[in-house]
């Protein structure tokens, strides 16, 4: 595999993977910011901000998208 592909790949599956983490950190966020200037003291959120299912399938898409980055690039050498 060709080093920019096997590099997209990786940095990719990066982003795959923080993915969830970075869209908690923006939704609470969002939360928060709302909750502070409306003087709100709850907040329902239905939906939640992420499903289980698609976090989940977010970071098993990201380590195989590094995996097979990083097997490919052992093969071509």
């Amino acid at each position: 595999m060709k080093s920019p592909v096997a590099i997209a790949l990786i940095i990719v599956g990066g982003i795959l993977i923080l993915g969830p983490a970075i869209s908690d950190h923006l939704a609470r966020n969002q939360v928060v910011k709302i909750m502070t200037s409306t003087d709100m003291t709850s907040v329902n959120l239905k939906p939640a901000p992420m499903s289980p299912f698609y976090r989940g399938g977010c970071i098993v898409v990201g380590f195989g998208m590094v995996l097979v980055a990083i097997s490919r690039s052992r093969d071509a050498r």
